[in-house]
């Protein structure tokens, strides 16, 4: 690999000493690599070579800006993508998410070129399968970041084991994060969980039948029978993301010796797919949509199940040619995705870069009673969960609160920034393209007429802020650190019921989350248990 590298090194060099000079724009780079990277994994099938694939960067080649004329060439590419996904005949019309019955097998026994051959799905086109090749490349180039995105999930359920007392607390915790994993960034998901998690075990030990009656204060509980499972269902992004974080192991393991891949077939196709993935996947369409449009789309797409589980398998299949589990990959692609979208290396959503957010909300609220050194010092010596644990034991979760909601002044404002204050921060923005829709013509605005407002409908009731369980831990976090608590009452219903069995653990998790889906539905409405 690295005298095919050389080789195209001296060949530009060559090039450059004609009259004639060459331009690369940044479009044109990333298919450049692309193709090295479709031949050289070509020859290394066919020659048995091994080795990192060449992996071409600006600083290789001498650049410039784009010519008016490729300018223009640009955006004539992005009217003909417009017209192939967007248009009356195009991809998303014949091949878009919908809902889909009477198949000859289960969806959960269908190949990702069974999903293409029916054309149930947009298929991904092969040179994005292998720009995950190029994402892998780019990753290695910054120290360390490759090993750490590939063991994203391994390194958060280690963090777990070591830090909980017992398997049951653990699968409890990892469930937890998976609950309020969605529209939240990772260390304040990470934050929320644990004092969840928390206000869960000390409410199981000291008042669980109060607890029970609690969580039918959940909205949706009185359609329910009490004890009637509800959460881990409708989607799978969510339980794919559970069992990717309790069970990382589920779909093989890597041989200690050889570094060589074990892989269980049953469970190929559990990896985490989420709006970073669908980027990945779909380049093409999200560069011809707007900003809107991709947003509705992407939420479209994994939603659904044919979709997903197209993904999914794609995921496995490519897996498999990089000797990496399902979900190792996915947590590579995750992670390439954040830097490419900002422009940053630094910016990749690792469990480092989430620690250490923590750690500073942590190393903020704590210095201010302990000292700046001997909170620094208390990190150096645990983990952030040790010590937001410890915080919760020796002061309670009031005080212990303000590691995640930070400290206000007189005034009300935040001036001891905690967990939320610092993920809401950052860059804003993002480096990707969108379409851009021609501005139409304004026509005169007409003034309305003013209308006598009706009456504002009234909020629905909060029956889970009911002062009546205000003696429950789990009552106090619910209704004052968690930010945005709808839309996940269902999987934290489930993730409790169970743990009130003394008897869960991580294999019941797994059990219970992997009977919500039946793999043998021949539509999508069977898919999904009720």
């Amino acid at each position: 690999m690295k005298l095919i590298l050389e080789s195209w090194r001296i060949f530009l060099k060559e090039a450059s000493s004609n009259e004639r000079s060459f331009a690369f724009t940044e479009p044109e780079l990333k298919k450049l690599n692309k193709s090295i990277a479709k031949i050289t994994s070509a020859a290394q099938k066919v020659l048995g070579a091994a080795g990192p694939l060449p992996y071409l960067t600006a600083k290789d080649l001498e650049s410039r800006p784009a010519t008016p004329i490729q300018q223009v060439a640009e955006a004539d590419d992005i009217s003909k993508l417009r017209k192939q996904y967007h248009g009356p005949e195009g991809e998303l019309a014949r091949s878009g998410p919908r809902s889909v019955r009477g198949l000859e097998k289960g969806l959960g026994k269908m190949s990702a070129r069974d999903f293409e051959q029916a054309e149930m799905v947009m298929k991904v086109p092969e040179e994005v399968l292998v720009d995950f090749r190029s994402l892998i490349g780019e990753l290695k180039k910054v120290d360390g970041l490759f090993v750490e995105a590939r063991d994203w999930y391994h390194n958060i359920r280690q963090l777990l084991d070591e830090e909980t007392k017992n398997d049951r607390d653990s699968a409890l915790l990892g469930l937890l994060i998976a609950t309020y994993s969605p529209r939240a960034k990772f260390a304040l998901n990470l934050t929320e969980a644990v004092y969840m998690y928390k206000a869960v075990q000390e409410d199981t030990k000291n008042n669980p039948e109060l607890l029970k009656k609690y969580l039918e204060t959940f909205p949706g509980a009185e359609k329910l029978k009490p004890g009637q499972p509800r959460g881990f269902t409708n989607a799978n992004k969510v339980p794919n993301f559970a069992l990717n974080l309790i069970a990382p192991g589920l779909s093989g393991y890597r041989k200690g010796d050889t570094g060589n891949v074990v892989y269980d077939e049953l469970y190929m196709w559990n990896s985490t797919i989420d709006t970073w993935m669908i980027d990945a996947f779909y380049p093409l369409l999200r560069k011809s949509s707007t900003s809107k449009e991709w947003e509705t789309i992407k939420g479209k797409l994994m939603s659904n199940v044919v979709s997903y589980r197209y993904m999914t398998n794609l995921v496995a299949q490519e897996a498999k040619k990089l000797n990496l589990l399902p979900h190792e990959l996915q947590a590579i692609i995750w992670v390439s995705m954040q830097v490419r979208q900002t422009g940053e290396a630094g910016l990749g959503v690792t469990t480092q870069f989430a620690f250490n957010q923590i750690k500073e909300a942590i190393t903020n609220v704590n210095s201010i009673k302990e000292g700046l050194e001997a909170s620094k010092r208390n990190l150096e010596q645990n983990s952030w969960l040790k010590v937001i644990l410890d915080t919760i034991d020796s002061k309670g979760f009031k005080e212990a609160a303000k590691i995640a909601l930070g400290i206000k002044n007189e005034k009300g404002k935040i001036e001891i920034p905690g967990v939320r204050s610092i993920t809401s921060k950052g860059k804003k923005g993002t480096s990707f393209k969108y379409y851009t829709e021609p501005e139409k013509e304004k026509s005169p605005t007409i003034a309305k007429k003013k209308t006598t407002s009706s009456a504002p409908k009234p909020k629905p009731e909060k029956r889970f802020a009911d002062q009546a369980f205000s003696e429950l831990k789990t009552h106090y976090v619910m209704n004052n650190i968690i930010q945005m608590p709808t839309g996940k009452f269902n999987n934290l219903y489930d993730s409790v019921s169970l743990y009130l069995d003394p008897k869960f653990s991580t294999q019941k998790a797994v059990e219970y989350i992997t009977g919500r889906f039946d793999p043998e539905a021949r539509s999508s409405k069977d898919y999904f248990k009720k």
